[in-house]
């Protein structure tokens, strides 16, 4: 069972702190992260994706830094442990949606036993862990969470978070680039905390997004667990910095991350053994099926792949369950382009901009449906790990509302 501990968090001094958030490092360009530079010299991005300063490298600074506004009162920690309600309302291809969840300290579990409550659903790569794993180690604290699910079948909790954001005044509050409002209230009542806590503790835990950041977490745990003389189970190392949101919540939105890269010379040959080709209008159609369609951009063409038999995706995924098979995504990975590495693709999650990435590029475009979020549970049931960049949950989680020390 998933165990949540309530913690004091550390979060900035003012209540609008639209200037202060920043998304997660890896959905940051450049061009984005020097404009979230310029609002504020105090934005988390500064130590979320630090640069470096001198003689100290990027990760020495991000820690100097840290250090300083919380010297400077930039950022204060909360004096008691408390539970933290988050809530975003956004719109979503032209429909207003509200999520909700909590923020809580994770009891961090062994990502590659596949026996524990806590479960992930994607591989991982090991540059962003490395690069996580520095700052972590020199920050010493989660600027940004992982975000995991789980099942809430009487809506305890999905109504007692409405309860709390529609009866309190929130602690903090932003609107961001992309207009999705941020609003944040504590819950320090130990009754209110004992509930949840009770509730929780006898549920699976799915991540839905950070799978890093787990990772990193518990292998930063690990190597503190190694030189500590005085361990204990209940070192703040052995935490991580969660939102946990109930599966049920009206809010939950899935969108697709499409791909882009050089066409391989074995693609055509591929598509006619394995594959049946269909107009581009009919990929919303075919999206609807239990096996999803792959929709390809190339040559200054577009159209829409599906397997020819279900016999393929079980003889080439036997060791795979139905909704690991009938992903667009594993279809891709394991029979469309088997020889390619996930590293070597471009993720992009828009799907315009991933044909006219392609155009520019003169690479080809692959438009992918989104992983249906009972699919992702199946999968994680079942200890499968999905292809990387499976799922984008929209919007991201803010970076830099909390912030919990390890």
């Amino acid at each position: 069972m998933p165990k949540i501990e309530p913690f004091r968090a550390i979060r900035y001094s003012k209540n609008i702190i639209n200037d202060f958030i920043c998304p997660p490092y890896d959905v940051i360009n450049p061009k984005e992260k020097k404009t979230l530079q310029k609002k504020s010299p105090f934005n988390i991005v500064n130590i979320e994706l630090p640069d470096p300063v001198g003689a100290k490298n990027k990760y020495k600074h991000a820690a100097k830094l840290f250090k300083e506004w919380q010297a400077e009162g930039i950022l204060k920690q909360d004096d008691e442990p408390g539970l933290y309600v988050y809530e975003q309302v956004f719109n979503d291809h032209g429909i207003k949606m509200t999520r909700r969840g909590f923020f809580a300290a994770l009891k961090l579990e062994n990502p590659h036993a596949g026996k524990g409550a806590v479960k992930p659903h994607e591989k991982t790569l090991d540059k962003p862990k490395a690069d996580r794993l520095s700052l972590l180690k020199a920050v010493k604290a989660n600027i940004s969470p992982i975000f995991g699910l789980f099942d809430d079948e009487k809506l305890y909790v999905v109504n007692l978070l409405k309860k709390i954001s529609s009866k309190r005044k929130p602690a903090a509050a932003a609107v961001d680039e992309d207009g999705v409002f941020h609003k944040l209230w504590t819950i320090s009542d130990q009754e209110i905390i004992g509930d949840i806590k009770k509730y929780v503790d006898n549920k699976k835990m799915f991540i839905a997004d950070g799978h890093h950041r787990y990772e990193t977490a518990w292998n930063y745990s690990q190597l503190k667990k190694e030189k500590d003389k005085n361990y204990s189970a209940d070192k703040e190392y052995n935490y991580v910095l969660a939102f946990l949101c109930p599966i049920e919540d009206p809010g939950i939105s899935i969108w697709p991350t499409h791909r882009v890269i050089e066409k391989p010379q074995d693609l055509e040959a591929n598509i006619e053994k394995f594959f049946d080709i269909y107009p581009a209008k009919d990929f919303s159609k075919l999206s609807k099926k239990d096996i999803q369609p792959i929709s390809l951009y190339m040559d200054k063409k577009q159209t829409v792949l599906t397997i020819k038999k279900e016999d393929i995706l079980k003889k080439v995924m036997k060791n795979k369950g139905k909704a690991y098979r009938n992903l667009a995504v594993s279809i891709l990975h394991y029979i469309l382009m088997p020889k390619i590495d996930a590293s070597d693709f471009e993720y992009v999650k828009d799907e315009k901009e991933a044909v006219i990435l392609a155009v520019k590029t003169n690479r080809i475009a692959l438009i992918v449906p989104s992983t249906p979020v009972q699919s992702l549970k199946t999968i994680c049931l079942s200890n499968e790990m999905m292809p990387q960049k499976s799922t984008y949950f929209y919007p991201k989680l803010a970076s830099g509302i909390v912030i919990k020390n390890i």
